[in-house]
């Protein structure tokens, strides 16, 4: 019996292991959906930023609150401790933080868009 049962683990040995290569298999792949999403919205995001701000519809004045609301989350979002200024950044994701085209927004301490600048060839 005790043989029995060494060759019935011996023998479904490589079937547990490729269960457990296909449940890995499925999670990376689950992984990369996860991945190419964040990047399709934060590409979408920056380009309905970009198109805001060259059709005027993105201006100083407006709440940060209204911003998220209509355009979506920024890449980045961080405050400046010299002058308490926040700061927001939209950037497709074929860009990196070094190259390509960023819009960052700058907000007061009311939370209301101050000044917008653009960054790269995002112009």
């Amino acid at each position: 019996m005790r043989y029995f049962i060494v060759f019935l683990a011996i023998l479904l040995s490589p079937c547990y292991l490729y269960a457990e290569g296909l449940s890995t298999l499925i999670e990376v792949g689950k992984a990369q959906a996860d991945i190419a999403k964040e990047a399709d919205e934060e590409t979408n995001n920056f380009s309905n930023v970009k198109k805001g701000v060259e059709g005027g519809r993105l201006k100083s004045g407006q709440s940060k609150v209204d911003i998220r609301k209509q355009y979506g989350d920024p890449v980045i979002e961080f405050t400046k401790e010299q002058n308490g200024r926040e700061t927001w950044i939209y950037k497709s994701a074929a860009s990196s933080f070094f190259k390509g085209a960023k819009i960052y927004l700058y907000f007061d301490d009311n939370g209301i868009l101050a000044e917008i600048k653009t960054a790269g060839s995002g112009k």
